[in-house]
């Protein structure tokens, strides 16, 4: 089996009823390229899921790119993700990040995210940034273990906030995100 990129999202949490990220994952992972899935929106089950499906693929992927909402209007490249992350809002679990007790380091990409941010612009998106703050929620913690994942097997993580689809629909979201994927794909194959 060819190496393929894998990509995550979520499902619906407190405030969000429909999470954009799921869908684009499960749509982006038709490619051939890629493998898409949907990880739950508990700090335990997201990373236990994200290990599950990079087990499942049977050799290391290409890449790791996690997708996940935020409430505000375009995209979000995360340049880091906190390894002692502290929160008190509670997952769909009811859960907690601080109950956790998380220590570690603090993880950052070396992909070229002005590269990224080229190509997303380039596809149309209006408005992109890069964040150093990925949110002291589910997304963080996914964010860490899929850097900290990348790091043993060798591979590039990346995590895109994509905007709620109140703002920007998923059908309007998708080539915006193939086109990040693809300028992903470049960066890691080269």
């Amino acid at each position: 089996m060819q190496a393929q990129l894998l990509i995550t999202g979520f499902g619906p949490f407190a405030g969000v009823e429909h999470n954009p990220s799921g869908e684009l994952a499960r749509l982006l992972g038709q490619r051939p390229d890629c493998h898409g899935c949907e990880l739950p929106v508990t700090f335990r089950g997201a990373a236990e899921g994200l290990d599950r499906e990079l087990e499942a693929l049977g050799q290391p992927p290409l890449a790791i790119l996690s997708l996940g909402v935020h409430p505000g209007p375009g995209f979000r490249l995360e340049q880091r993700a906190g390894g002692a992350i502290v929160g008190e809002r509670e997952d769909n679990e009811g859960v907690t990040v601080s109950s956790l007790g998380l220590a570690g380091p603090d993880r950052e990409t070396s992909l070229d995210l002005d590269a990224l941010e080229d190509a997303l612009r380039a596809a149309g998106a209006m408005k992109v940034r890069q964040s150093r703050d990925a949110g002291a929620y589910v997304c963080e913690r996914t964010y860490s273990h899929g850097l900290q994942r990348g790091a043993e097997l060798g591979i590039q993580a990346l995590f895109l906030h994509v905007p709620p689809g109140e703002e920007q629909s998923v059908g309007d979201q998708l080539p915006l995100v193939s086109a990040l994927v693809d300028g992903l794909l470049r960066q890691v194959r080269s």
